[in-house]
């Protein structure tokens, strides 16, 4: 009776560490910012001996996380295949784990192109918009509408 069961291929549990992030936090590769691994060790959530990686959620972007040579949490952004699609507000899906928004000034355009990752997500989910009917996504919490323009590529304005 003791037979392992299948080799599990789903992603690690991810804990959603969003409220550690400080508001001006840029998805990327990086070491932890000191005040987000203060909050983060209040509440025990930093990895140690027992558990030298962890997998976290900052802001619907998942990470891998570890303690480098110097001792310091370490944040791997995880590649887009292992991203995850949640719905955002009002049900409409949340795709802003496959975009980076161009700001200026700090604040977003209002309207940028799709990247080839977003575009490959937006078909492999269902909202890869057609000629004459957009459809209405989420990048990061910020609603916009997805059109196809000219040449394949998806446009998108905030709405």
């Amino acid at each position: 009776m003791n037979e392992a069961g299948p080799p599990s291929s789903a992603a690690p549990e991810a804990v959603d560490v969003s409220f550690a992030a400080p508001q001006r936090f840029s998805h990327g590769t990086q070491t932890a910012p000191d005040s987000m691994v203060q909050r983060l060790f209040h509440h025990g959530l930093l990895p140690d001996a027992d558990q030298p990686t962890m997998t976290y959620e900052i802001q619907g972007h998942r990470y891998t996380v570890g303690l480098d040579s110097s001792n310091r949490v370490r944040l791997v952004h995880n590649p887009a295949e292992d991203q995850v699609v949640r719905a955002g507000r009002a049900g409409i899906p949340d795709f802003g784990a496959f975009f980076a928004e161009h700001r200026r000034f700090g604040t977003p355009l209002a309207q940028q192109w799709a990247t080839p990752a977003l575009m490959d997500k937006l078909r492999e989910e269902g909202f890869m918009p057609i000629a004459n009917a957009p459809t209405t996504i989420q990048l990061n919490g910020r609603t916009y509408q997805a059109e196809l323009a000219e040449g394949g590529f998806v446009k998108l304005t905030r709405v």
